[in-house]
């Protein structure tokens, strides 16, 4: 018999951030949120995010399901200690209720099982949300943009099709890039920049990141960026611009706001370059209609539509695929945890019957 009163908790642990959803009984979204995790910094962070999330959430469901990218934190000494400590730890904080661990295609599985299956359980939340929008749009291309990173999937018949299985494959592939909109350090996106009419080569130095672009830009929306600066200093705009000056060996007092505004924007440039080449990549080899949508979803979507006008494809966003009483967009901010929660939902009704 159906549980007619299933409510679903759905986790991305990463290694910088803990994102969680939570359904209804009817599976739509009713809360989705992220808090910082800085898992490299000990375990111990991950229980203190655990405990706060609940008190964000207001509810943990009557079942949690798992998904992660957190187990290649330097803090282990592989995935597959990783995975293990994780889940480990998970199982500790939700000895209340049932824990199941999504494993990509093999879909969810009890957590008393999961420890035969860390390979496949690591860095896999990116098919839970590829699958739902696979099953949303039938093809696609479905870039999920986020802090630290962002995923490239073709999605065709209705299914993900990537041609990677693990990391570093899929870094070989396109389909992974460690570029995102919040973390990324600046000497990643470009050796040398414009200013005043020169090219000037980049300190390599973590001097500032791509929070401080797209704050200069005023492209972020509130509350995502939840770790500290480089500088560990404030975020308004003259302080991202003192950190991208120091990035070309300068002082921000020396040029107007304008200035740094401006080379904000060329680092946006290079970066969105990078996402369009993976993209090509990608796309060279998915066998995708040229009518097939770019699909966009974390908190870096704003590039997926850039790159989707550059690819001359129609974008689309994640947030309409989610069932969910919430702002829409913040299904799609944090789209592997609202992802996994509705499928969750979906597969696992009658299991707490």
């Amino acid at each position: 018999m159906l549980s007619k009163q299933l409510t679903v908790s759905g986790w991305d642990i990463g290694g910088a951030h803990l994102k969680a959803a939570l359904t209804d009984s009817q599976g739509r979204i009713t809360a989705c949120t992220q808090l910082p995790c800085p898992l490299w910094q000990g375990l111990e962070k991950l229980t203190q995010a655990f405990s706060q999330m609940e008190i964000e959430l207001g509810d943990k469901g009557r079942l949690a399901a798992i998904t992660m990218t957190g187990e290649l934190a330097d803090l282990f000494n592989d995935r597959d200690e990783g995975v293990i400590k994780i889940l480990e730890y998970t199982s500790q904080h939700f000895q209340d209720i049932p824990i199941y661990v999504f494993t990509g295609a093999q879909g969810l599985i009890p957590l008393e099982q999961a420890l035969k299956y860390t390979e496949a359980i690591a860095s896999a939340n990116y098919l839970a949300t590829s699958q739902l929008a696979a099953r949303h749009w039938i093809q696609g291309l479905f870039l999920d943009i986020g802090s630290t990173t962002s995923d490239l999937i073709p999605c065709r018949e209705g299914s993900p099709c990537p041609h990677g299985n693990n990391d570093q494959e899929r870094l070989r592939s396109g389909e992974l890039l460690y570029s995102g909109v919040i973390r990324t350090p600046l000497m990643a996106l470009a050796r040398q920049v414009p200013l005043e009419g020169h090219w000037v080569r980049l300190a390599a130095e973590y001097f500032a990141t791509t929070a401080d672009v797209y704050h200069l830009l005023g492209w972020l929306s509130a509350g995502v960026d939840l770790h500290p600066s480089a500088d560990n200093q404030g975020k308004q705009p003259q302080d991202c611009a003192r950190r991208l000056a120091r990035m070309v060996g300068a002082d921000s007092k020396h040029w107007p706001l304008q200035t740094w505004q401006g080379l904000a924007a060329y680092f946006a440039e290079r970066q969105c370059q990078q996402l369009t080449k993976a993209s090509f990549q990608v796309l060279s080899k998915a066998e995708l209609s040229p009518e097939a949508p770019i699909i966009g979803a974390g908190i870096g979507r704003f590039l997926a539509a850039e790159c989707a006008r550059r690819l001359h494809r129609p974008y689309r966003d994640f947030a309409t695929a989610l069932e969910t009483n919430l702002q829409a967009y913040l299904s799609a901010d944090h789209a592997p945890a609202a992802a996994l929660a509705r499928l969750a939902w979906e597969q696992l009704q009658g299991k707490t019957d």
